[in-house]
């Protein structure tokens, strides 16, 4: 880390009250001094488009082409990327790991500069990041909140305070099919007997093979809809019939995420139940998530995968990633989740 740059960041320390932070980092100033930062890893991130649209950012993990990303924001159409140079290419989704919402892209791009990684416990409380884009400014810039972490009880509740229908449970995701962890009291899901440990094995017949597909299902039905589940519980299967109710966030009132859009802070749709984290203050938006975090060196301490509140986001740090990386260059695609 230059002198310089270090000498800059310890006055803006001295004169920024911490909770103003935030704003700080905003300022042309503190974004100019942060572009030697993001310098080279800027040339190992990609813009990634669904259907032309900006849905994440990449990072580049290989120099023949393969490009880790945010799963669950890939959804709806033709994958492309647009590599550091400008260049628009077609991108194949290869394979995804639903725990850590991370996703292998593959483009057919030789010769690129792949990130450099480092260890993210050397990332302690107070230590600066930035979150480079394709440009020569980071998109974000933020200080370390709470070191990387396990979340005990990894889970991922049905979607609420959305258009859909609601079910009331959360899953486990360290699970690899659909398994319920815990069924919430007054909720369709208790009142129809789910309990946790149930594997949810089909809705409406359809076959399930992960919580993507099951939100996706949800999200065509709507309150008062019955469904019919295909369970499977001690090891003997059954099937339960759950009329859907509305989210808590639909009744008389605006979820989190809604009253965070109106303060201008719009949230990841998938913001939790991720089995590691390492929280950062970072202000990214949902379709920055999916791109590297890099400490003052410019090395990559993990993969931004959430913008969680307002000042919060969640990158899934390289210890939790690089063990993944082959096995979702391999892993042969799932049925591909529906369209949300």
């Amino acid at each position: 880390m230059k002198r310089g740059l270090f000498l800059s960041f310890s006055f803006l320390l001295l004169i920024a009250p911490r909770p103003a932070l935030a704003q700080q980092t905003k300022s042309p100033e503190i974004v100019r001094l942060f572009r030697s930062v993001v310098e080279q890893p800027s040339q190992s991130t990609v813009r990634v488009l669904v259907a032309g649209k900006d849905a994440a950012l990449g990072a580049i993990v290989s120099a023949d082409g393969w490009i880790l990303s945010k799963h669950s924001e890939l959804k709806g159409g033709r994958i492309t990327c647009r590599m550091p140079d400008g260049v628009e290419v077609d991108a194949e989704l290869v394979g995804f790991d639903v725990p850590h919402d991370l996703a292998m892209l593959k483009v057919a791009v030789k010769g690129l500069t792949p990130v450099v990684w480092t260890d993210s416990k050397a990332a302690k409380i107070g230590h600066w990041v930035a979150s480079p884009g394709t440009g020569p400014n980071p998109v974000a810039i933020g200080v370390v909140s709470v070191a990387a972490r396990t979340v005990k009880g990894a889970r991922f509740a049905s979607p609420g305070g959305r258009p859909g229908g609601y079910l009331g449970i959360a899953f486990d995701l360290a699970f690899p099919a659909v398994r319920i962890e815990e069924v919430f009291p007054n909720t369709p899901a208790q009142k129809a007997g789910l309990k946790a440990g149930d594997q949810i094995l089909t809705f409406d017949g359809e076959q399930v093979q992960n919580t993507d597909e099951l939100r996706g299902l949800l999200s065509r039905k709507k309150p008062g809809d019955d469904i019919l589940l295909k369970i499977s519980r001690a090891d003997k299967e059954s099937e339960i019939k759950v009329t859907l109710g509305a989210s808590p966030g639909a009744k008389g009132g605006k979820s989190r995420g809604e009253i965070q859009n109106n303060m201008g802070s719009r949230l990841s749709e998938r913001r939790a139940g991720f089995p590691v984290i390492l929280q950062h203050d970072s202000v990214l938006r949902p379709n920055d998530c999916g791109g590297p975090l890099v400490n003052l060196d410019g090395k990559v301490l993990g993969i931004n995968i959430a913008r969680a509140g307002r000042t919060e986001s969640y990158a899934i740090p390289s210890e939790a990633v690089r063990p993944l990386l082959a096995k979702l260059k391999t892993r042969k695609l799932q049925k591909a989740p529906d369209k949300q």
